[in-house]
């Protein structure tokens, strides 16, 4: 069986690449969409929205890459869950080309009130469906013994952290960007950060997977 050591290290890299922009766009964009007057904020910083823009579609792209991927190593595994991760991770993906699409509706005139909301309702659905992938390939890689089980069970659980920030935002029981959504945000980001690292210079351990694709 081959050890897919080109595309775990695809995967680490996107996974990184992914975290990384994400984090960088929100830092650079969220000011923007707090300003008093969003618009004439953006125009005077054009540059640095123009590359929070690309920041985020290339979130969105990464993602899609690390669904195709990750998607032979886990057909390995079972053939409903290697289909499912990769269609969430897909979803994932077109949520966040919506989203930065969203942005660019702050240089229409009168768009900013919509580029805001659209922006917003699309993130956080991206961080929903992003949550319950999570919930598809820590539980496939701990059962399969693919990676450390401490890589395994503590993405797991950060990731039901996000799926719960992200309930209570749009609850409106915390605010998007408060300390509390970023206390139950963080443990994903840098479990994600150390699983890459992990499949780009160990890669998976597919003894355990045995000969074939398992039904389940």
């Amino acid at each position: 069986m081959s050890d897919y050591r080109i595309e775990t290290i695809v995967a680490g890299v996107l996974f990184i690449t992914a975290t990384a922009a994400t984090m960088a766009s929100q830092i650079i964009i969220a000011p923007m969409l707090t300003a008093p007057d969003v618009a004439e904020h953006v125009l005077t910083r054009m540059p640095l929205f123009t590359l929070g823009v690309v920041l985020e579609i290339v979130n969105a792209l990464a993602s899609a890459g690390i669904a195709v991927a990750f998607f032979p190593i886990l057909w390995q595994c079972s053939r409903i869950l290697a289909p499912a991760y990769g269609s969430l991770r897909a979803i994932e993906a077109s949520i966040g080309i919506v989203a930065a699409i969203g942005l660019l509706l702050l240089l229409t005139p009168g768009g900013g009130a919509i580029a805001i909301a659209v922006h917003d309702v699309a993130f956080l659905l991206l961080l929903m469906v992003f949550s319950v992938s999570t919930l598809i390939l820590y539980p496939a890689l701990f059962r399969f013994r693919l990676v450390p089980a401490i890589l395994s069970l503590w993405g797991l659980l950060g990731g039901l952290m996000l799926l719960l920030s992200v309930l209570l935002i749009l609850f409106g029981r915390v605010e998007m960007g408060s300390t509390i959504d970023m206390i139950l945000s963080l443990p994903i980001w840098i479990n994600e950060m150390a699983l890459a690292l992990w499949l780009i210079f160990r890669g998976v351990d597919l003894v355990k997977v045995g000969s074939g694709a398992q039904d389940t």
